[in-house]
């Protein structure tokens, strides 16, 4: 996939100041997960990635971590896909070995 001068990050709130694709981060650098993590810390909340992970978060609105227990609870993953995500973590590993 084409950088196109965009980050990865899959929160679709480019207003947030720690995300890395609002305009006003692009030309300063320095912003993403690490500044998105330490405020979710501070707040007592979980990052909008790991709820998107596990499924559709629209209508959602409880970012805290009891929030995020719910959703875990509302959306669970099948066993396949539990074998699949291990299966990949795996070959992420092998491929990322020092």
């Amino acid at each position: 996939m084409a950088d196109l001068g965009r980050h990865f990050c899959t929160c679709g709130d480019t207003r947030c100041p720690c995300n890395p694709n609002n305009p006003a981060n692009l030309a300063r650098g320095g912003f993403g997960c690490d500044a998105c993590i330490r405020k979710n810390l501070a707040l007592g909340e979980v990052p909008t990635c790991m709820f998107k992970n596990l499924g559709d978060t629209g209508g959602w609105d409880d970012w805290s971590v009891e929030g995020f227990a719910r959703f875990v609870r509302l959306h669970p993953r099948s066993d396949e896909v539990r074998r699949d995500t291990a299966a990949r973590a795996k070959a992420f590993d092998e491929a990322h070995k020092a």
